[in-house]
């Protein structure tokens, strides 16, 4: 009997198998198979986060061309990032077709959906009046960063910039990544604001909480990206490792930012406290934030999350679950192996 969910499993099966071979062969003629995007999988089994719909957006900003040097690299938005900004990769390592244009990822830090979920923001922004962006968790700012190059580029007359870190190690690449983009001047990590022609700057070295004061960050390699601030100065953290803390600053979303207007673009990329910080600040963010990038930590604060927003009257745009392994021995947020993506659009403030 007729059954098509049987032909298109196997169907699927046929197509896995054919794309085996093909990257076999491709292989063993030396040609980098990591570098090619097939389009053809099947819908049931690939949740992407984007849609073709958003490629013409993406190749409006990046139209440059992406080059590696020994010591930095420049992508197609014409961000130039230097390796010791990154010590996690090295230039031997990178792809420069998906440098040129990340699609389905930029091959070393971030899956396409980011630099939609930027992008995006861009294309709804009125540049000409200005553009503002935050980065919550921000490492070496990459994404407050290609904002202000972006903007720039594209003729914005008044950019503002902010960055908030609780790394120490971190927070001054990120000093460094805004100064070689000629976004900040030179040596002046110590001052938290910082006007700059165009450009202000805000780079907060501390942790956005649920009040104003101190809260604990563990001491952690540069390298280690997934190191979360929390209120009690526990020996473990949510990954299960044992670790040693620091008391660092922390502020409200409202005490760091009431003073810069709307915020036409947010990223929040906290290890799992994206929750709870939304739960406490969401009339102020439903009031003055734009669009919001949230990198998620758990299916349960996923499903939280899209409860918490939509009430709010925010529209989920694009989104890609995380991805976890739940044999790890650890808490639900620390099974967590891959972030996920959700790309949010503030019906309350502009037009979806």
């Amino acid at each position: 009997m007729y059954n098509p969910s049987m032909l298109e499993t196997k169907g699927s099966r046929l197509s896995a198998k054919l794309k085996k071979i093909i990257h076999r062969t491709l292989h063993q003629l030396g040609i980098e198979t990591s570098s090619i995007y097939i389009h053809n999988s099947s819908p049931q089994e690939v949740y992407s986060g984007y849609t073709e719909d958003d490629f013409a957006t993406l190749r409006s900003f990046a139209d440059s061309e992406a080059n590696i040097d020994t010591l930095h690299y420049t992508d197609g938005f014409g961000v130039k990032t230097l390796f010791e900004c990154v010590p996690f990769v090295s230039f031997q390592t990178l792809n420069l077709r998906l440098l040129e244009f990340p699609v389905p990822d930029d091959g070393f830090h971030a899956e396409t959906i980011e630099y939609v979920a930027l992008t995006d923001a861009l294309s709804r922004s009125r540049l000409d009046r200005g553009f503002c962006a935050v980065e919550i968790g921000a490492g070496w700012g990459p994404w407050i960063t290609a904002a202000g190059v972006i903007a720039r580029k594209n003729g914005c007359k008044a950019i503002k910039l902010v960055g908030v870190e609780a790394s120490t190690n971190r927070f001054h690449l990120m000093c460094r990544h805004l100064e070689v983009n000629d976004l900040r001047p030179l040596s002046t990590a110590i001052i938290e604001d910082v006007q700059y022609g165009n450009i202000f700057s805000r780079l907060f070295k501390g942790a956005v909480w649920t009040h104003d004061g101190t809260v604990w960050f563990p001491k952690a390699d540069i390298t280690d990206m997934g190191s979360a601030a929390s209120a009690l100065n526990e020996q473990t953290d949510y990954r299960g490792a044992k670790t040693e803390n620091l008391q660092v600053p922390c502020r409200r979303l409202d005490t760091l930012l009431n003073d810069l207007g709307v915020i036409n673009f947010m990223h929040i990329d906290i290890q799992g406290a994206e929750l709870e910080l939304l739960q406490n600040q969401i009339e102020w963010m439903s009031n003055n934030v734009q669009t919001l990038m949230i990198a998620t930590h758990s299916r349960t604060i996923e499903g939280k999350l899209i409860e918490l927003l939509f009430d709010r009257g925010w529209q989920l745009h694009r989104e890609k679950p995380c991805r976890a392994n739940w044999y790890m021995n650890c808490s639900i947020t620390g099974k967590t192996i891959v972030d996920g993506s959700q790309y949010w659009l503030n019906r309350n403030i502009i037009k979806c």
